[in-house]
């Protein structure tokens, strides 16, 4: 059986880092950035927190995306901001073509100060600032179950293989 991994979480979290581990992980893997799918967008262009529409569409192009690796034999690690709802319909779509999958959401967790300090130590032109914040209150008011949370607050990096043990073997992320 092959396995579908949604790692989320507010910007400056360790989606990256984590899902791209995790996809190491692997004999055969795809590990795809959700927000290369968003950027693919060019012309009209919006960042997915301003537009419904282009959000749909980059979940229905993460969806096929999986569909096409999973048939291919590779277990698929996306990296992107998802919530219940985002996942309901990715999973509908993946499942309509492909029952013999599993779909595993987690979301990393850090205390704010600790995502405003992570933020401050990428390149200037990546840093989300004040959005990391945003993005905390978005997870607290859509509902996530707390089973899916995994708190990274004061974890250091060295600590990543025993993240990425954590998120493949818990069974709480199956979605």
């Amino acid at each position: 059986m092959r396995k579908i991994f949604i790692v989320s979480g507010p910007a400056g979290v360790g989606k990256s880092t984590t899902a791209r581990r995790l996809a190491e992980q692997f004999n055969h893997s795809a590990y795809i950035e959700g927000d290369l799918v968003n950027h693919m967008v060019v012309g009209g262009y919006l960042p997915p927190w301003e537009s419904g529409e282009l959000k749909l569409l980059v979940w229905d192009n993460l969806a096929d995306l999986c569909i096409n690796f999973v048939q291919a034999g590779k277990d698929v690690v996306i990296d992107y901001v998802a919530f219940p709802q985002d996942l309901r319909r990715f999973s509908e779509q993946v499942w309509k073509e492909i029952e013999n999958v599993e779909i595993h959401y987690v979301v990393l967790w850090a205390g704010r100060d600790e995502l405003l300090r992570r933020d401050s130590l990428r390149d200037t032109d990546d840093q989300m600032g004040e959005r990391c914040l945003e993005l905390v209150e978005e997870f607290l008011s859509k509902g996530v179950e707390p089973r899916f949370f995994y708190n990274t607050t004061g974890l250091k990096p060295s600590e990543l293989n025993e993240i990425v043990t954590e998120i493949m073997k818990n069974p709480s992320y199956k979605f």
